[in-house]
């Protein structure tokens, strides 16, 4: 089945799990137009509540390929993400992500304000942002918004200035933490892999976080992110030019003070596009 059809299908599912406004939109690699073979389909739901659990997975059971695929959260507000209705159709996996209206509202409403928390998430390398709120609304296209819960968000321009200063603010201080700090200095003349390794990650990841707010644009996700990255206006080249070698750990002493000598000019030439 075209991938157009399987989407207006499962909209029409999805829309039946909710209780009062509901807004559903294309999400993840499909909306951003980066899609490939080991794509997921992802959709993005506002909701002002939802069904009973029970309810609902009588609504996915059916077009599920099969109940072992199905992940239901037990709640759409407890958690800093919101929920997940999850299963696989026709061979292909299906996240859905659901949000209060009402979570929605209070995380853009601070993202206006500049102020976000970073909350530490196994299934994210460097904690989950609540920005991604805000940040997620900019990348999905509405495929069902009668009530305009998703559209609102949309036209939200430009860049928050507040959301911009803060990003930079608390990620600058955070990619700083270590890069001339003694302990860093002498895990690399001792060649401690396993304490490097994470602080070059880290690190970068922070960087990253500043770069994407110096640019004015929203942070678009871990995946694919290199190459969000190279469509930047602004990226440090020495961070294009060596991410492999940094991203490569060594046990060479020589190699892991190189990656801290790169690391440190990047975040010089940063240190200039923030005074500027």
């Amino acid at each position: 089945m075209p991938i157009n059809d399987i989407i207006r299908e499962l909209t029409e599912v999805l829309k039946r799990t909710a209780n009062g406004n509901c807004a559903i939109a294309l999400a993840g690699a499909h909306a951003k137009g980066v899609a490939d073979a080991s794509s997921d389909l992802d959709f993005y739901m506002i909701v002002d509540g939802t069904k009973p659990y029970h309810e609902i997975l009588a609504l996915i059971q059916p077009v599920a390929d099969d109940v072992q695929s199905i992940y239901i959260s037990s709640s759409f507000d407890d958690a800093p993400y919101g929920g997940n209705i999850d299963f696989r159709y026709q061979g292909i996996p299906i996240e859905t992500t659901v949000h209060t209206a009402s979570r929605v509202h209070q995380r853009v409403s601070e993202c206006l304000d500049g102020t976000f928390e970073i909350i530490p998430q196994t299934w994210t390398s460097n904690g989950y942002y609540t920005f991604i709120y805000l940040s997620e609304l900019q990348f999905v296209q509405p495929l069902y918004d009668p009530n305009g819960l998703i559209t609102t968000y949309k036209n939200i321009n430009p860049y928050p200035e507040n959301l911009r200063q803060a990003i930079i603010d608390c990620f600058w201080d955070r990619a700083n933490t270590w890069l001339d700090n003694f302990h860093y200095e002498s895990a690399i003349k001792r060649s401690d892999l396993l304490f490097t390794a994470p602080i070059v990650l880290h690190a970068i990841l922070d960087m990253i976080q500043v770069i994407f707010a110096l640019n004015r644009q929203y942070f678009c996700g871990d995946k694919k992110l290199q190459k969000a990255l190279v469509s930047l206006a602004y990226c440090p080249s020495a961070l294009l030019e060596h991410l492999e070698f940094l991203l490569s750990a060594s046990n060479d002493a020589s190699m892991l003070q190189k990656q801290c000598d790169i690391l440190r000019e990047i975040r010089d030439e940063l240190s200039k596009q923030i005074n500027q």
